[in-house]
């Protein structure tokens, strides 16, 4: 949760405006939301019109990830110097440019461009909607805004892929975008009528350029090692070398840089606060396996079960079912249970959600109906507990800075963690297959003829076998969370600097 200029004072808005903006700004919120999800379920269908695989397909999910988490760190000095307006316009005309492009292009290298131009703007509106939503509503109404303002992201992460599928089914993967387009328009033309005009000078704080070149060049080669690492045999390849120490580089230059200019682009200081750092780090974990798994779980039933691309979408719908509505008693949950139980909980029920998980080329879709909607249980309580406890150390002078780091280590954990359980889901794959190829031929050797007929058969069971046990990593990867939960995470109402926290200045809204 970004908390970006709460302490500045509220913008003029008139009433009759205060709709417009909500559904202009929410609107492009949640299609930034949606170009993220909607192609999650037809990566196969995306491989075909590009003339590539379904893993280098992955790619305009990645890239976007990336480019997300660069946008949110562009918010704060665009804002300050340039006005909500005008970057709220830039950000949705960027979008649409990239939509169009994306719904044009045969070029899988030329999607990749269109999509970082959606994801950079996505990673634009999200700090910049909550700040609007927040300045243009009086304090007493904040909780009813921030649920807002998280359903509109959280709502089309839920329900993208199944709309994706459905139109891709239907009229082809382009009519994703096709779809989108016309949207865009209509929020651009809502909020550039019903965004306040900045009436304060604008800020003219330098822009910490050199910052964010190296960042970019820093994410950018990362990105190249985890996409096509495992297929050039990682640091054997004199490539993939290479950009590894250019990575290095440029993330050593990136630190050097951040130390020692007044006007960083992000500030990591905070990650010397125990609270900081942990949950930050217990959030990065549940985040990115999360997405990791609302990636991979819709491709294995499209690629190995045999569905298409709209059942592979509606395979995750049963996380947003029980996510939604946890989401919005959350400040009950907290008053009963406390920060510290709930981020523990949350990661407990991760834990149930992947243990629970038996996956086999003979899987129905039902099967996973129940462990995913214990999934969107520990996914509807893990962000607000585990942030206002990140926060909860952070002086409210402070809370822009904090939380633009936050959010963006938080949002490029998601690419972390896509990219890694595709990587050791393909790599176990192999390993599987050949062993129950082995087995075949130890059973039957004169047979060969009859393994070639059953090697789509050993691939689906090689494929289920190497997601069953990253399913179980994931388990105990969430089960150790919930034990450092609960052991090292200090409860913020026992902190020294309560009184002057980002929990008591929440408290001090709601009241």
């Amino acid at each position: 949760m970004s908390s970006a200029h709460l302490d500045n004072p509220p913008a003029t808005v008139p009433a009759r405006s205060i709709v417009g903006l909500f559904a202009g700004v929410g609107l492009a919120l949640g299609l930034g939301s949606f170009e993220g999800a909607a192609v999650q379920g037809i990566f196969p269908y995306m491989a075909g019109g590009l003339s590539t695989s379904s893993y280098d397909a992955l790619w305009t999910l990645t890239y976007y990830i990336v480019h997300w988490a660069l946008g949110i760190t562009l918010m704060p000095w665009t804002t300050a110097r340039f006005g909500e307006r005008r970057v709220f316009q830039t950000a949705v005309a960027v979008a649409g440019t990239g939509t169009l492009i994306s719904a044009l292009t045969h070029s899988l290298w030329i999607m990749l461009v269109s999509r970082g131009m959606e994801g950079l703007a996505a990673g634009l509106l999200v700090p910049l909607s909550q700040s609007l939503f927040l300045r243009a509503t009086p304090p007493r109404r904040h909780g009813l805004v921030t649920v807002f303002w998280s359903n509109a992201m959280l709502i089309p992460s839920f329900i993208g892929p199944a709309v994706g599928g459905w139109l891709t089914i239907d009229m082809g993967f382009r009519f994703v975008f096709w779809f989108a387009l016309p949207l865009f328009g209509l929020a651009f033309a809502l909020g550039s009528r019903n965004v306040p005009v900045r009436t304060q000078a604008p800020v003219t704080t330098p822009f910490d350029a050199p910052g964010f070149i190296l960042l970019y060049f820093g994410l950018m080669t990362l990105q190249v090692i985890l996409d096509q690492g495992e297929e050039n045999g990682w640091w054997h390849s004199p490539f993939i070398l290479h950009m590894t120490l250019l990575s290095l580089g440029f993330f050593y230059l990136f630190a050097w840089r951040e130390r020692r200019t007044p006007y960083p682009l992000l500030r990591f200081h905070y990650l010397k606060q125990r609270n900081y750092a942990l949950g930050l780090s217990l959030l990065g974990l549940g985040w990115a396996l999360f997405m990791g798994w609302a990636s991979t779980l819709p491709l294995w039933a499209e690629e190995y079960l045999g569905y298409n691309g709209l059942w592979g979408g509606i395979l995750i719908l049963p996380i947003g079912l029980s996510a939604l509505p946890l989401s919005t008693v959350l400040e009950h949950l907290r008053n009963l249970l406390g920060l510290r139980r709930l981020a523990t909980l949350s990661l407990l029920l991760l834990a149930a959600a992947y243990g629970s998980v038996d996956l086999s080329p003979q899987t129905a879709l039902t099967n996973l109906f129940w462990p995913l909607l214990l999934l969107g249980c520990g996914v509807g309580i893990l962000f607000v507990p585990l942030m206002m406890i990140i926060m909860s150390e952070i002086p409210p002078a402070l809370i822009a800075s904090a939380a633009t780091t936050t959010n963006f280590i938080r949002v490029f954990s998601a690419n972390i963690g896509v990219s890694l359980l595709f990587v050791y889901w393909s790599r176990g794959a192999a390993r599987a297959n050949a062993a129950l190829s082995a087995e075949w031929l130890r059973y039957t050797p004169r047979h060969q003829a009859g393994l070639h007929a059953a090697q789509a058969y050993l691939a689906a069971e090689a494929h289920s076998l190497s997601l069953d046990n990253l399913l179980r990593l994931s388990m105990w990867l969430c089960l150790i969370g919930a034990a450092a939960a609960w052991f090292f995470l200090v409860p913020p109402r026992i902190l020294p600097t309560a009184a002057h926290s980002y929990v008591e200045e929440l408290e001090r809204e709601a009241s």
